[in-house]
C-alpha cells in the first residue's frame, strides 16, 4: 500500500491512479493521518445494480477475491440445531 499526502496526491494524482489501475492501493493523508484509502476496482466483475450500491457507497466490494480452496467463515453465534429447528418450524407455520 502506497501513503500519500494530500499535496502530493494532487500534484501527482494522475500517477497514483496508475498505482491503483495496476491493483495497488493508496493511503491518502492529511498530515500524515490517514484519512481515505483509493482501492481497485473492477467494475466488469458486478452487475449494474451492485456497481450503483458501490458507487453510492452502500456496498463495498471485497479487497481481493476468495480462492475456491478458502473455508468459509463459522458463521456466529453458537446455537444447538435443535433449537434452530424449532425456530424454523415456528416460522413456517406462520407464513
Amino acid at each position: 500500500m502506497r501513503k500519500v499526502n494530500i499535496g502530493d496526491l494532487k500534484a501527482r494524482l494522475s500517477a497514483h491512479l496508475q498505482l491503483v489501475r495496476k491493483g495497488e492501493e493508496v493511503l491518502v493523508c492529511d498530515r500524515n493521518r490517514p484519512m481515505a484509502r483509493i482501492i481497485p476496482i473492477t467494475s466488469d466483475e458486478y452487475s449494474a445494480q451492485e456497481r450503483r450500491l458501490i458507487a453510492k457507497g452502500v456496498m463495498i466490494p471485497p479487497r481481493r477475491k476468495r480462492k475456491a480452496s478458502d473455508p468459509w467463515p463459522e458463521p456466529a453465534g453458537n446455537i444447538p440445531d435443535k433449537v434452530m429447528k424449532e425456530v424454523w418450524r415456528r416460522e413456517r407455520e406462520g407464513r
